[in-house]
């Protein structure tokens, strides 16, 4: 059954919304981490459990809700992801311990990753292959709206109310998009008929995961020695690969390994990752850049660096347009290029930068990335079937995070071998504006070395896609 007409604009609304909620969330929340530690009677590196649960909570679940849609369906859990949110936010505004609270983000986390799990399988699958990329582009503007309004909302609310303020925001919200997700959305889509899920395989790699997250993190926030890291990789991979044996022998695997064979998919998820590393960087330097070299206030700093979120809002809808028109394949190679170009020219950037030239290169950044994402996001979701789009769905959402979350602690470590200094010397007196200005430059050159490399990936998926499209 063809959903027509209004209703599957309706959807597309409500799993923007969906998105939008979870996005906000992650970013609203960094700006009130000081006066939750003050509040809360708490130290900094305590109050990070609040981020690191929710994140760790999210990447942890994504695949479990991809993969119990496409045997159970998927509005039951996408409208279910819904209330939980809102019950997680309801408690995170009555929090008043540390503990009550991560244990509240964790609930918060539960419903968000499902939310995030199914939102691009249920547009796939609502939309035609004619119309998908621009819903997807739809989607991909509002990830930049949430992260773009978090940290203005974040400073409103708590301006004229408290911390719990922007937790209770969240409730209303997660209601409504109960009722009309449970109203609108239809359950037509597929189920996979074998009604087995492979707990084995999930136990491992959610173990997997929670090791290489763990390890990425902690290093990022400089908790742990870098040294510390190569243990949790090695254990990380262990897991990995015993998964792998474990969904061979599966009934019903958690992740068919016949996915990766679809080179759309596969090329799709590790081009994806790279652009991610690549981001995330930028946005985790820039107000440093900004605030201690240039001497601008966080404000100055938040309106120059919110150009980025605000082209890529402007440009994925459109990006995702001209993919149905156009296909995937050239937009997927010129996003990469224009943004293979605006980070090698921010590696240039010194003391005496202008400000029109960070904000050109900053929207060119945001041009690139998303004429990239919208197109590729459309390619990855639409090479699987419908009875694997919730799974398909958890994957890509599950290298993006991955992307963020190793791309942060990437340039970290990159900042620290090449500075000969911690991450923390960017706080205090302890700023040097010399060294500073030398680690930023080989971030900014080894992010432009992913989105390149995304560029030849790109390049040889479309190349792969001619050939194939000959030979038929």
């Amino acid at each position: 059954m063809e959903i027509t007409g209004s209703k599957k604009w309706l959807i597309l609304v409500i799993t923007s919304i969906s998105t939008f909620m979870a996005t906000l969330d992650s970013s609203i929340v960094n700006i009130a981490l000081p006066v939750i530690s003050k509040d809360l009677k708490v130290s900094i590196s305590q109050i990070q459990w609040v981020v690191t649960s929710y994140l760790l909570t999210i990447s942890m679940l994504l695949l479990v809700w991809g993969k119990l849609s496409d045997l159970y369906g998927k509005k039951k859990i996408f409208s279910s992801g819904f209330i939980i949110f809102a019950l997680g936010s309801g408690m995170c505004g009555l929090s008043h311990t540390l503990e009550f609270l991560v244990i509240s983000r964790i609930v918060q986390a539960i419903g968000a990753s499902a939310m995030m799990s199914l939102s691009q399988g249920i547009v796939t699958g609502t939309f035609p292959p004619e119309e998908r990329g621009k819903a997807l582009g739809f989607v991909g503007a509002m990830v930049a709206l949430g992260n773009m309004t978090g940290p203005s909302l974040g400073g409103i609310l708590l301006h004229f109310f408290n911390w719990q303020a922007i937790f209770f925001i969240n409730v209303p919200i997660g209601i409504i998009g109960l009722i009309a997700s449970a109203i609108v959305i239809p359950e037509i889509f597929e189920v996979q008929d074998v009604k087995y899920f492979d707990l084995k395989g999930t136990l491992l790699f959610s173990f997997g995961v929670l090791v290489l997250f763990l390890g990425l993190l902690f290093v990022q926030q400089g908790t742990i020695p870098t040294i510390y890291l190569i243990p949790a990789i090695i254990i990380a991979a262990a897991a990995f690969i015993l998964f792998v044996f474990v969904e061979k022998k599966s009934i019903n695997p958690l992740i068919d390994p016949e996915l990766f064979k679809i080179h759309e998919f596969s090329y799709g998820l590790v081009a994806a990752y790279l652009s991610f590393i690549a981001l995330i960087s930028v946005l985790f330097f820039m107000p440093f850049y900004l605030e201690n070299l240039l001497k601008l206030s966080a404000l100055h700093a938040s309106i120059i660096i919110s150009v980025y979120p605000l082209t890529t809002a402007i440009v994925a809808p459109i990006s995702g347009w001209l993919s149905d028109k156009l296909t995937y394949r050239p937009l997927t190679i010129t996003g990469m290029a224009a943004a293979t170009v605006s980070l090698l020219l921010l590696s240039t950037l010194h003391r005496n930068s202008p400000i029109w030239e960070i904000l050109l290169l900053l929207c060119l950044l945001g041009f690139g990335i998303a004429t990239f994402q919208s197109p590729n996001n459309s390619s990855v979701m639409g090479s699987v079937q419908r009875d694997q789009l919730g799974i398909a769905g958890g994957i890509n959402a599950l290298f993006r995070n991955l992307g963020l979350v190793s791309g942060a602690a990437f340039s970290v470590l990159i900042y620290s071998f090449s500075t000969k200094s911690s991450i923390n010397s960017l706080s205090g007196g302890k700023f040097n504006p010399s060294s500073f200005i030398k680690g930023f430059s080989y971030i900014m050159l080894f992010d432009a070395v992913c989105t390149f490399i995304a560029m030849l990936i790109s390049v040889r998926r479309t190349v792969k896609k001619a050939k194939e499209e000959i030979q038929k």
